[in-house]
């Protein structure tokens, strides 16, 4: 029975070698695609980390310029509100002085047509007088 034991596992070996062999060249060939699409990967990764670097710093320039336009604009603003303050009063103030001026000036025209009147009506009573005084005579 040993031989037929011997037989057995010679058959088993074979068999078994037979089944690992083409495994084994399969498993070689996939090493083989893996270690080339890596070595593809790496150069394109490489490519993709240098194009993500270039973004970034162009992001961070970006930023940078859009704080000092903000800055600019933040200051430009203040100007302006504090020159929209200031032509509010002038205004207010130029208004109210106009104000003050149109009654003063109403004031002076009525007073001046007062004297006026006043000295047309003396005038009209002096002619009337004289008028009377004529006919008396």
């Amino acid at each position: 029975m040993s031989i037929a034991l011997e037989i057995t596992l010679i058959v088993v070996l074979i068999a078994l070698a037979a089944g690992v062999v083409p495994l084994l060249v399969q498993l070689r060939t996939t090493a083989r695609g893996l270690d080339r699409f890596l070595l593809s990967a790496k150069s394109d990764l490489s490519q993709i980390a240098e194009d993500v670097h270039a973004s970034r710093l162009r992001m961070d320039q970006l930023a940078g310029t859009l704080q000092i336009t903000l800055g600019d604009l933040s200051t430009f603003t203040h100007s302006i509100r504090e020159v929209g303050s200031a032509v509010k009063d002038w205004h207010a103030r130029f208004r109210s002085a106009m104000d003050s001026t149109t009654r003063n000036l109403g004031g002076l025209i009525g007073g001046v047509s007062s004297v006026l009147a006043f000295f047309k009506s003396k005038q009209a009573h002096h002619e009337t007088e004289k008028e009377h005084a004529h006919e008396r005579t």
